[in-house]
């Protein structure tokens, strides 16, 4: 497929055969799913949905970046795809956003996508130096960390980028992150472990070539335009990497004398990560999540570092590691630290006290903590949900208060649009649609960005409420957004509605149609773009209902969202059980899928161009 923005190529590896191949992009009509998660997704559907485990070899794992990737601006992204291990309490389907240099890298190599199955009978890496591919002999890199794997193929291949897994992927921690650099990392999910499952200690990219863009003068304006407009160089993004989201003595104390420069992703102007450097502990990234440990630390600067950088490292999701916090506070006088492989546990039974010993304390908890999950020893390596499970109704009962559903802790649930977003997910989905948030960006705090694109925007403001009125197409635009950015793929943070927010001439859906045209010389109109949007929702749901046999039943939250408020990044109040399920009603209607099973209808999937996947899933028994 000779086209602007695309490659036309996807690298296909299989690591039990070592077969190398290359297919065309075109076999999965890019036009119509974009990339990034758009275009995994078809590769897993063509693949034939496989109903294997996580660990099993033929479990793939895919890895796409997008039309835009390459081009300067928030847009080096690239989102990794797969069987979740992480998910509870079956394995899902998921995917995981990744930012730093790899996307770039591998645009530049050529490559639209990989894709990797099997698994190697020792432990490897792949390289990818432009067309020269191979795997390699990973022997004397396996047990390292991710920071010394990235300084060794770094001296072997200079100016490439690297995707690697810690200890916590090699022994199948179903919360081990892939990362790339010290801070951009594919989270959630547990993909590291799939990674490790394969015998796959890294991915080394290093491409020479550059990326075909169609109007380069009509891209070079709207890029001049957003820089003159300050919208990629200011905002609340970038403030948050200025300091930890802790607050007080942490915040002033990282911002004031710790931290070096402020820096992003490849080639992207926003510069949203501030890097720090503790001496004794280490230098490294830091934006939002990684704060995780911030908030248990007593107020000390070096147990907060030190909680991110030994995760990082370890590779360990810090997101998760933040609700094994909060679920141990919650057990306290419940379960017995030690059968978690806890013998240090001050720091949870004496959380009260403004200061807990120590930096000394701090170390031996949190080396144990995180060292028991790398090693694969702890009950925790298995997530959260798996480790409340085998402890015992007492466990469950506080996993329960934190982790709403699919096994992922709780994460922006403010409002019922996003409550409605998570329940119709397959994994927690915030990473990606913060549109819901944000005081200064988000929907529910700008009731003239909501009105704009016809969307309920009274939810949190003049107090908290739980608006269910016409709640059902504001999770539809949201979805359907997350989807486009996912796929293009465009920064979260510099693509939430309010962004671009300069009525009638510019929003953010014109914003993004006009750089897909620009780049690809299609033209993409809003309407075509929210259309792609949209096919890749329906897509990715076909995936759940054909492999995981996904029903309207599964579509809901833990019961007790519905009996008390929860947390404190918590709706108004407790979610009301007959306007949810009338509100599930309406937004099958605006899905145009069935009411009674939650599942696509032919119509709506013709009406898409999907009549292929619509006869797939009537041959199974499991269309609308």
């Amino acid at each position: 497929m000779k086209s602007y923005g695309w490659t036309g190529k996807i690298l296909w590896v299989d690591l039990t055969t070592r077969k190398i191949s290359v297919v065309p992009t075109s076999d999965f009509e890019p036009e119509k799913y974009l990339g990034g998660i758009g275009l995994n997704t078809r590769i897993f559907w063509e693949m034939g949905c496989p109903r294997v485990n996580a660990f099993d070899p033929q479990s793939p794992l895919l890895i796409s970046i997008g039309p835009v990737t390459g081009t300067a601006g928030p847009f080096s992204r690239a989102e990794i795809c797969g069987i979740a291990p992480q998910a509870y309490p079956q394995e899902t389907f998921a995917y995981s956003g990744i930012g730093g240099k790899i996307p770039i890298e591998i645009k530049y190599a050529g490559y639209d996508a990989l894709v990797i199955v099997g698994k190697s009978d020792r432990p490897v890496y792949l390289s990818i130096v432009d067309d020269q591919v191979k795997l390699n002999d990973a022997k004397s890199l396996w047990g390292q960390d991710t920071f010394e794997t990235q300084k060794a193929l770094m001296a072997t291949y200079p100016k490439a980028s690297v995707l690697t897994i810690g200890p916590a992927g090699e022994n199948l921690c179903r919360v081990a992150i892939i990362l790339n650099e010290t801070a951009s990392a594919a989270g959630q999910g547990g993909y590291g472990a799939v990674m490790g499952s394969k015998n796959l200690k890294a991915i080394v990219v290093k491409g020479s070539g550059s990326m075909k863009v169609a109007r380069p003068e009509a891209l070079m304006k709207l890029q001049k335009e957003r820089m003159e407009a300050d919208e990629w160089l200011k905002g609340g993004a970038q403030a948050w990497g200025r300091y930890p989201l802790t607050g007080g003595v942490i915040a002033a104390d990282m911002r004031t004398n710790r931290l070096k420069r402020m820096g992003g992703c490849h080639g992207c102007t926003y510069q949203c990560l501030g890097f720090y450097d503790i001496p004794g502990i280490g230098k490294g990234g830091q934006m939002c999540v990684e704060a995780w440990y911030g908030w248990f630390s007593g107020g000390s600067s070096e147990g907060y570092w030190e909680g991110n950088i030994l995760s990082q490292k370890l590779g360990i999701n810090n997101y998760e590691l933040l609700g094994i916090m909060s679920w141990l506070l919650a057990m306290r006088g419940i379960v017995d630290k030690k059968a978690l492989g806890l013998t240090s546990i001050p720091i949870i039974d004496n959380f009260s006290q403004s200061k807990f010993g120590g930096q000394a304390v701090h170390h031996q908890f949190l080396t144990e903590l995180l060292n028991g999950m790398a090693s694969g020893k702890s009950l925790l390596a298995q997530g959260t949900a798996r480790a409340a499970e085998k402890l015992g109704p007492g466990a469950q009962a506080a996993f329960n208060a934190a982790f709403p559903a699919w096994g992922y802790t709780s994460h922006h649930i403010e409002n019922v649009g996003s409550a409605l977003h998570w329940a119709m997910d397959t994994r927690d989905p915030y990473s990606s649609c913060h549109d819901y948030t944000l005081p200064y960006q988000g929907f529910g705090y700008n009731t003239q960005v909501a009105s704009h694109f016809g969307l309920p925007g009274g939810d949190m403001t003049g107090g908290r409420k739980n608006v269910y009125d016409r709640t059902e197409y504001q999770t539809a635009w949201v979805q359907n957004h997350q989807s486009i950015k996912n796929s293009l793929p465009i920064c979260e943070y510099s693509s939430m509605p309010a962004s671009f927010f300069h009525p009638p001439a510019l929003d953010i859906r014109i914003f993004e149609s006009r750089v897909l045209s620009a780049v690809t010389g299609l033209d993409y109109s809003v309407d075509r773009l929210w259309e792609a949007g949209e096919r890749i929702v329906n897509l990715r749901r076909a995936v759940a209902v054909l492999r995981e046999n996904r029903i309207r039943e599964q579509d809901d939250l833990h019961r007790l969202w519905f009996e008390r408020r929860m947390g404190a990044q918590s709706l108004a109040a407790p979610l009301d059980r007959v306007q949810w399920e009338a509100l599930k009603d309406r937004f099958y209607d605006v899905r145009g899928w069935n009411k009674s099973n939650g599942r696509p209808t032919r119509a709506r999937l013709e009406q898409l161009g999907m009549k292929g996947v619509a006869d797939k899933l009537q041959s199974a028994g499991r269309l609308g």
